[in-house]
């Protein structure tokens, strides 16, 4: 049964919709994000959570030492590496980890960054394989000077898995993390967009790469109109949401419980 995680819980009163909710995950954004907390603050808030809830760390630009020591902070569950994270870098983040008491060490998860549309023309995808120089600049640059993308997670047919994994040669190894999290790459943003990518690419991109459904956690673009068909097109280990539950840029109490009822349901027809 595929496990839900509610992200960027950023107020006591998030807390207290994920308690009547609960959630198998609440992610904090640790990282620059206008849903970004403190350490100080998600440790308010996570002191308000369930301890049924398992707290998830999102960052991006912090060091190995500054994740280390946040995750020791809040007592974390689980990391999220929402960035392009190289062997070195995890070798060290393994470093500063083993040096805290943990109850149990907090599983990783790796951001796999998938376009979210692309538009045809090598014009086009010279300027989106730009982006930052990063694997997800390259994978968009790549997927966009061959076909065009899809904004609504419906199936794509001309674009080949390969061309995601081709842009993934900077990774650590993936059988490194405990799971690997597939989120929409568009505009230049990496994450938290609201946009849906295209499913039949990602699949490929699984599929290519022999990776096991319960490794997986699907996010971008989730909504209550298409966390079921996700969940059946993936059989993922878990969801994972943000603005497809919120109302204003804050947790809407009435899509969060939605969201999870639906989710539920579709596992159990």
């Amino acid at each position: 049964m595929s496990k839900i995680k509610i992200c960027g819980l950023s107020r006591p009163e998030d807390a207290q919709i994920a308690n009547e909710g609960q959630p198998d995950f609440a992610g904090f954004i640790l990282t620059p994000s206008k849903r970004q907390v403190t350490v100080s603050q998600a440790a308010a808030i996570s002191r308000l959570l369930s301890p049924s809830i398992a707290r998830v760390g999102v960052f991006a630009k912090e060091t190995p030492g500054e994740i280390a020591n946040a995750a020791i902070m809040l007592e974390l569950d689980g990391i999220q590496l929402h960035f392009d994270t190289t062997p070195a870098f995890l070798d060290e983040l393994h470093n500063r980890l083993s040096r805290f008491p943990f109850r149990r060490t907090p599983f990783l998860w790796q951001r796999i960054a998938v376009p979210a549309s692309a538009v045809t023309g090598s014009a086009a995808g010279s300027a989106a394989g730009s982006v930052a120089g990063s694997a997800a600049g390259a994978v968009a640059g790549s997927v966009a000077g061959s076909a065009a993308g899809s904004d609504t997670g419906s199936a794509l047919d001309t674009v080949s898995g390969k061309d995601l994994s081709a842009g993934l040669g900077t990774l650590a190894d993936l059988s490194l993390f405990d799971g690997l999290l597939l989120d929409s790459f568009h505009g230049g943003q990496d994450g938290g967009t609201g946009k849906t990518f295209p499913w039949r690419l990602a699949m490929d991109f699984i599929v290519n790469n022999s990776l096991e459904a319960t490794r997986i956690i699907v996010a971008g673009g989730l909504n209550t109109d298409n966390v079921a068909d996700a969940i059946s097109f993936f059989k993922p280990y878990a969801v994972d949401v943000s603005s497809g539950v919120e109302t204003n840029g804050y947790k809407d109490r009435e899509k969060v419980l939605r969201f999870l009822e639906t989710a539920r349901k579709a596992q159990v027809q």
